[in-house]
């Protein structure tokens, strides 16, 4: 008795607020107030099945009369379905739960953020039912057509996950149609990445597993980067079309190259693909970083790109791409990690001036760079050969006084030890008529001023 007067009051409080703008009431304006406040009273009580009751005949009988009651549907059909047991009337209610979505649509419009929210529904309840497996897929395909970047980041690695469930079991999905849902996804991923830098590990995470799954879905191996994409690749921009070459004509040389969206997108693909399947000394991803770089300037690509040319022996080319790097890089660390880069490029070369001039400009950058400072150091210890005149024991083995004191600077005690292992003798010092402690300095390249000490 108490709770039917609580239900007339609340009613009766209710009318006004019904009463207000967005509200469709139909004719039999009276039931349809009792069975909303009744509906929505039973589920504040978390009585979901009395609720169920008149959210039904809400939808049924009077489907346009407020958002709410989908929005509340979806709850109340939520609670159902957690607490079901029986696998036949789950599903019902699942089928149900999504119908309400629908409903929606169909009365208050904004298809795409509904559908966003139906399709995370369905998955949630459905990804591990084969036979829903292709209905979710075009859900998901639907989905991300009508939402793009704005699609929910919980159905990011959601779609790749159905993709990879339902190409496994039905065989209906194409490699290539993989590669293109993978390729679409990764873009969302980046443009989310780039506008929303506070959750830069998050999305990171996403595109981690969207890699895996994605080789977990086909086989992505040298081979097929190699011999599927690649060749297409080198199709695509060999061709005038897909090209634009602006000349300078006073040297007669081209100075600019912009490819195609198609090979530019192509190229992206490739190069991620290599890196995924490990594939990174091919020369068809020396070529696919090429391309992007071409188009846009990225650190991480001209980094690449500066490795492999060094590894081929390629040295001027792979300066040309370290200071790319420099270029477009975003912070002193990187650039620090790249005048090192040209350090050891001009150590290969064998120009010591150089590589140490670079190697201290990476120091500069980045104090803590203990690779420069060993990098200095070794090449002070390679130099005794070169620098000694014969003249003077002590004199020839200041080099190693130098190497020893950058050693030291750096942190690297071992290496630091083992230079001071080469120091003079005392009884060179002493039979020079030198002293410990006198200033001198090395002379040769290194022309480094030290303090004489023994070993």
């Amino acid at each position: 008795m108490k709770k039917l007067l609580l239900t007339l009051f609340v009613l009766t409080l209710s009318f006004n607020v019904f009463a207000q703008p967005g509200w469709n009431w139909p004719e039999n304006k009276a039931e349809a107030e009792e069975k909303n406040v009744l509906y929505t009273d039973y589920l504040k009580q978390q009585n979901c099945e009395e609720a169920k009751v008149h959210l039904d005949w809400l939808i049924e009988n009077v489907p346009g009369l407020h958002v709410s009651i989908y929005q509340n549907g979806i709850k109340i059909y939520r609670c159902l379905i957690d607490k079901e047991e029986d696998p036949i009337i789950k599903n019902e209610l699942i089928n149900t739960a999504l119908s309400i979505f629908d409903g929606r649509i169909e009365n208050f419009g904004r298809e795409a953020y509904v559908k966003n929210r139906k399709v995370t529904f369905a998955y949630t309840f459905y990804r591990s039912d084969k036979s829903q497996y292709e209905s979710l897929f075009n859900m998901f395909k639907n989905t991300f057509e009508l939402n793009g970047n704005k699609i929910g980041n919980s159905n990011l690695v959601a779609y790749m996950d159905i993709v990879r469930k339902h190409k496994l079991t039905s065989k209906n999905i194409s490699d290539d149609e993989v590669l293109e849902i993978y390729d679409m996804i990764s873009k969302t991923v980046s443009f989310k990445r780039s506008n929303d830098t506070k959750n830069e590990s998050r999305y990171k995470k996403y595109q981690d597993n969207l890699d895996k799954l994605l080789t977990a879905t086909i086989t992505v191996d040298c081979n097929f980067v190699e011999n599927t994409l690649g060749p297409k690749l080198l199709e695509l921009s060999a061709e005038p079309g897909d090209e634009i070459v602006q000349t300078d004509y006073e040297t007669l040389t081209p100075v600019d190259v912009t490819y195609s969206d198609e090979v530019v997108n192509l190229a992206k693909k490739i190069f991620q693909l290599s890196i995924t399947g490990k594939c990174t000394s091919s020369e068809i991803a020396l070529e696919a970083a090429k391309i992007m770089f071409t188009n846009e300037e990225d650190f991480a690509v001209a980094k690449f790109i500066s490795s492999r040319e060094l590894s081929t022996k390629n040295y001027e080319t792979a300066l040309e791409y370290c200071d790319a790097a420099i270029d477009c890089a975003s912070d002193n660390n990187q650039k620090s990690e790249m005048f090192l880069r040209k350090a050891q490029v001009y150590q290969v070369i064998g120009n010591k001036t150089k590589s140490r001039n670079n190697a201290r400009k990476s120091i500069s950058l980045n104090s803590s760079n203990s690779d420069a400072y060993k990098l200095i150091g070794n090449l002070y210890m390679s130099s005794y050969e070169d620098c000694r005149e014969g003249k003077s024991r002590v004199q020839d083995r200041l080099v190693f006084i130098a190497a020893y004191n950058i050693f030291k600077s750096g942190g690297l005690t071992s290496q630091a030890n083992q230079a001071k292992e080469q120091f003079p003798s005392m009884e060179e010092i002493f039979n020079e008529n030198l002293e410990v402690g006198e200033t001198l300095n090395t002379g040769c390249w290194v022309n480094e001023t030290v303090t004489l000490n023994k070993r």
